[in-house]
């Protein structure tokens, strides 16, 4: 997100506060007039529980990762039933606690908040009132990188950014058109000038930087206040993956992620041996159930094992409960998994959809051979073929893999090579960019999947 549109995320988030705090002002008025027998009653609680409600959504619709816009009025829609639903349940248990007026103001609360942020934010669409102004880019280079990130821009992120033009190396070609929507407007030597007319950012895309960067020229204009950003980092930070395409060592040794402290990495494995603890002891009715489906439906052992590869490449017998007909490779031998896959028995379609074959996958967390969060753990047979193919396909292999992960919660399954390379993308973001509340969205993320049984 550039200048413009996080100026512009700041002026609508605290539009939404001022809206929702005025809905809770108007609701507690009403709740004292509709109650007034519990006049005596003091709005510390109700104030307490709905700024809960108020968190909860600003959180869910407003705070989000690269990649994901909800600056429109659809995502309050899933919300709305959500905080509904939470009202309802707060209503029920709160009236035995504290009393009706406050349970009354926390389900009120759950209803009109979202209503009245979604009208907010459909008026802001209709009326654009959320459009102040788009960030103003110049594209340098004139190679395929910078073709690729002129038509990335245009077709996913045309509402922040407005692309000036191109700059060449040659500035003979200025007037001709690179894309169909982007045209080659100065060359190096002219730089200075021609940002001096109202230039924000400029994006390197040069295919080979290597004596062809205008050092002298970038660093005068770095110097007069206009951001200076490489095309990798620009897509990482606004796509929430990493362009594999264009990726150089260089980048990855000098760039700022890829650090992991021992205090991260010893927190990360006390929450996972928590997590994985509390869950074996919640779901275990489902293992019972899920084991005796699998038995009924067909012949073979519940449990399906299979070898996987790890962190720094170990081996591991990765378990899941058995959701295709039994040897289901020995005529095709290793196969990729489709999303409706005919191998997959009935019982295994559901499994699937629930993700409950998956749950037996907390023992390998707790046995340490897995984690909650990071990349799925891929079989040793795809990893040598994908490693010739795709490059920095290995760095997955740096960290442990996980139950659910970044590229599982924003991609679909990696039917082919090309889904793969796709995948390695996110995987690659979350390497770089790990943290708890990373992994919090994410688990966050993956239960919504679950729940609405939507996305991947």
């Amino acid at each position: 997100m550039g200048t413009l549109g996080k100026r512009r995320a700041i002026a609508s988030f605290f539009r939404e506060v001022g809206v929702v705090l005025g809905v809770m002002c108007a609701l507690a008025y009403l709740t004292w007039l509709w109650l007034p027998h519990i006049a005596d009653q003091t709005m510390e609680l109700p104030i307490i529980a709905s700024s809960g409600l108020l968190l909860s959504y600003l959180i869910s619709t407003r705070v989000a990762r690269p990649g994901e816009t909800t600056s429109g009025p659809r995502p309050v829609v899933g919300l709305a039933i959500l905080l509904l639903v939470i009202g309802l349940l707060a209503f029920a248990s709160l009236r035995v606690l504290s009393g009706a007026r406050l349970s009354a103001f926390v389900l009120e609360a759950a209803i009109a908040i979202p209503m009245s942020v979604a009208l907010l934010r459909w008026l802001a669409v209709r009326y654009a009132i959320h459009r102040p102004g788009r960030e103003r880019l110049l594209i340098l280079g004139s190679g395929e990188t910078a073709r690729q990130t002129c038509r990335w821009i245009r077709e996913t992120h045309s509402d922040e950014y407005t692309v000036l033009g191109v700059a060449a190396e040659d500035g003979s070609r200025v007037g001709q058109n690179l894309t169909a929507s982007a045209r080659i407007v100065t060359g190096f030597d002219s730089l200075q000038s021609f940002c001096s007319r109202g230039t924000d950012r400029i994006v390197v895309a040069l295919d080979e930087k290597r004596g062809r960067l205008p050092v002298k020229q970038l660093l005068d204009l770095r110097l007069r206040g206009i951001e200076i950003e490489d095309s990798t980092s620009f897509f990482e930070r606004n796509s929430g993956k990493i362009c594999v395409e264009s990726l150089l060592p260089s980048w990855l040794i000098f760039g700022d992620g890829f650090r992991v402290s021992r205090v991260r990495s010893a927190f990360k494995r006390w929450v996972d041996i928590l997590h994985a603890l509390t869950l074996l002891l919640v779901t275990w009715p489902i293992f019972v159930v899920a084991a005796l489906l699998v038995r009924l439906e067909s012949k073979g052992p519940v449990l399906y094992r299979q070898d996987r590869m790890g962190k720094n490449g170990r081996e591991f017998t990765l378990l899941k409960f058995r959701s295709m007909v039994e040897d289901a490779e020995s005529e095709t031998g290793p196969a990729w998994a489709t999303e409706d896959d005919p191998r997959v028995t009935r019982v295994g379609r559901m499994l699937r959809s629930l993700r409950i074959d998956e749950l037996p996958q907390l023992v390998n967390v707790l046995r340490g051979e897995m984690s909650f969060v990071g990349p799925r753990p891929e079989r040793k047979h795809f990893v040598m073929q994908l490693e010739e193919k795709i490059p920095f396909y290995g760095l997955r292999l740096a960290v442990r893999p996980g139950l659910t992960g970044w590229a599982q919660v924003k991609y679909g399954y990696a039917s082919n090579e090309e889904n793969a390379l796709e995948k390695l993308k996110y995987d690659l973001y979350y390497i770089k960019n790990g943290s708890p509340l990373l992994d919090l969205w994410i688990v966050l993320k993956t239960v919504r999947v679950v729940i609405t049984r939507k996305g991947v």
